[in-house]
């Protein structure tokens, strides 16, 4: 299957307006940013020879599935940014069945638009604590109590997913629910996202007013920064997959930023987080992608990168780019 981005328009989350904050400061060279960023002396000589480079990204947990790579763009880092985020292709992709965007405060009628049919409805109503849906205790009791009747199963889906949302919009990883896996046992995804966010080493060091934003959302926040918060339906592989997902971007100085946070997902794995990092260096930019996947069935998921949504979204995207910025350079 071909591989589609989900990313969300430059129109739509107003990247032209990211903000250059600082003044201008001589551009390091890319041989710099790469040791800057722990690459080794072998993969740095692959990178600046024009190699699209996979590197060994450290997992944050032995439920982490990671994936990293690293190129030089001769381009700089405002214009990879745009082109990462041009397009509003999530409807494109053959594996979204239903999708939509919150409002600011959001609203149940944002959700108008999410549907299921009655056998999305039994599974929901017959959600029991364990692996198989990432619920907690308390949405597990509350679907139990709809008895698989379609427009009741429907509309505490759609309550759920707005209380999930408004929940993270309002305390942020602090906000987010752990799930419940029977036995006194729970999975904390807000403990995942952000063992990924303190491993972002590129951000922390190129934009770290941006990288303060991901650990302390929404109390942190940097001048310029766009969000935008969507829901999703999936078709994974014949699961129904609901997400949850937390678009931003921003920039410091030069350098520019593109985060996902899937900070719900359903079922299948617990959450991502995708960082794509614009780094300036004489001649371009060095780009940096890292991708953190969690899930407690890493050895059923595992050679899988192609059944998770997220950490094949900006990397493809990001293949794209670089293959056609290494065509124009020849």
């Amino acid at each position: 299957m071909r591989r589609r981005a989900l990313l969300t328009g430059a129109a739509l989350l107003g990247v032209g307006g990211l903000a250059a904050a600082g003044p201008a400061r001589a551009q390091p060279t890319a041989d710099q940013v790469l040791a800057d960023i722990g690459v080794s002396a072998s993969d740095k000589q692959r990178v600046l020879g024009g190699e699209f480079v996979r590197l060994d990204l450290p997992a944050v947990s032995d439920r982490d599935l990671s994936l990293s790579l690293v190129f030089f763009a001769r381009t700089g880092p405002e214009s990879l940014s745009r082109q990462i985020l041009a397009g509003d292709l999530i409807g494109a992709d053959a594996q979204v069945k239903q999708h939509g965007r919150f409002s600011a405060a959001g609203s149940l009628a944002d959700l108008a638009g999410l549907t299921i049919t009655s056998d999305e409805a039994n599974t929901l109503a017959a959600a029991a604590p364990g692996d198989a849906l990432n619920l907690s205790a308390a949405e597990i009791a509350g679907f139990a109590g709809q008895g698989g009747a379609v427009p009741a199963v429907v509309q505490r889906l759609r309550q759920m997913l707005l209380a999930r949302h408004q929940a993270y919009r309002k305390s942020g990883l602090a906000g987010i629910a752990p799930y419940d896996r029977g036995g006194g046992r729970t999975t904390d995804p807000a403990a995942d996202l952000r063992g990924a966010s303190q491993a972002a080493r590129a951000l922390a060091k190129y934009l770290p007013a941006f990288h303060a934003v991901l650990l302390g959302y929404p109390q942190k926040t940097v001048a310029g920064m766009t969000e935008d918060f969507r829901w999703s339906k999936y078709d994974i592989d014949g699961k129904t997959t609901y997400v949850l997902t937390h678009m931003m971007a921003a920039g410091e100085g030069a350098a520019r930023a593109v985060v996902q946070r899937q900070y719900y997902v359903s079922t299948g794995y617990d959450s991502e987080q995708a960082v794509a990092g614009f780094l300036p260096a004489q001649g371009g930019s060095i780009v940096v992608y890292a991708s953190h996947a969690f899930t407690g069935q890493v050895a059923g998921f595992g050679g899988s990168l192609k059944r998770s949504i997220g950490r094949r979204v900006m990397a493809t995207k990001m293949t794209e780019i670089f293959e056609a910025g290494r065509t124009l350079a020849r």
